[in-house]
């Protein structure tokens, strides 16, 4: 009998810290339809695939403009629509997280801020400048033969573009040694091209690239 008991206190455990949990996404989906989201109206366009950044919902918190508690969910980041989405527990509603509401969600991965009413994923963040990455699905025509061929429908493919925060404005970073080397004094120029050699950074690095600016930022020409 003590065997018994023993194995079975810790699935008891278990089964409650979960009914906890569910307990608290639940609560808090009413508290999200309520103060900080909005009912999601999809675009009407034909789209096949995952249209969102990770491949299901994941746990993520929510950072308040005005207040200090933060607020836990499950959402997934809509690229078509440049939205978090949060699906209630029986998939019967979809709410639209709003960036004026919210300052930052956070993944145990990844972490989003509000700019502009936009949301933004964060690659640095420091008192100085921030990199922010937009990550999006982007409409093209792929190539045919007008005349011969009928117009085909619009594909989706996925963007990320870079952008330096500083003093209030973005600038957009393309992903090339001699761009990057350009953003700083020209006075600079060999000691970041020997610090790139260096280190071997990759522009399609986050945390490289980050890297970069952090070590240079003092030298920023804009």
């Amino acid at each position: 009998m003590r065997i018994f008991i023993i194995l079975l206190f810790p699935f008891l455990v278990f089964s409650q810290t979960n009914v906890v949990s569910t307990g608290s996404f639940e609560s808090n989906f009413q508290l999200v339809q309520s103060e900080i989201a909005s009912v999601y109206n999809p675009k009407t366009t034909t789209f096949i695939g995952n249209k969102y950044f990770f491949k299901s919902s994941k746990p993520a918190t929510l950072v308040l403009f005005d207040s200090d508690e933060p607020i836990t969910v499950k959402t997934n980041y809509n690229l078509l629509d440049q939205t978090f989405d949060v699906i209630s527990d029986d998939n019967d509603k979809t709410l639209k997280l709003l960036p004026n509401k919210i300052l930052r969600v956070t993944f145990d991965d990844r972490i989003f801020i509000s700019k502009n009413g936009k949301f933004y994923e964060s690659l640095h963040e420091n008192y100085e400048f921030s990199l922010l990455a937009d990550t999006f699905l982007e409409a093209y025509i792929p190539d045919y033969q007008p005349g011969i061929q009928e117009k085909p429908d619009p594909r989706y493919r996925r963007n990320n573009s870079v952008f330096l925060y500083y003093k209030d404005r973005f600038t957009y970073i393309e992903r090339r040694k001699n761009f990057l080397i350009s953003m700083f004094h020209k006075s600079k120029s060999k000691e970041i091209n020997n610090f790139y050699k260096k280190n071997k950074i990759s522009p399609r690095n986050n945390d490289e690239l980050s890297r970069l600016f952090v070590e240079f930022f003092k030298f920023i020409n804009l």
